[in-house]
């Protein structure tokens, strides 16, 4: 399951990171590391991304890089 597939309001833990070298360092400056929990505040339709609560902190991420995320539901 992808960050993409989840639902607002679940939280998850980050399984793995399934991207290129170039996304994955985009990802882990983010701070989205293997291990990281966070929950899905919503989804945008309109611009495809996702916004998440990871850390303390609101993320907006484009939806091509929430597919590259695999996570487990808790």
């Amino acid at each position: 399951m992808t960050l993409k597939d989840i639902k607002a309001g679940q939280k998850v833990v980050i399984q793995a990171l399934n991207s290129d070298y170039a996304s994955r360092s985009k990802l882990f400056d983010l701070g989205l590391l293997p291990g990281t929990q966070l929950t899905l505040k919503r989804s945008l339709s309109w611009s495809r991304a996702v916004q998440i609560y990871v850390r303390q902190t609101n993320l907006i991420i484009r939806e091509s890089l929430a597919e590259q995320v695999t996570v487990k539901i808790l």
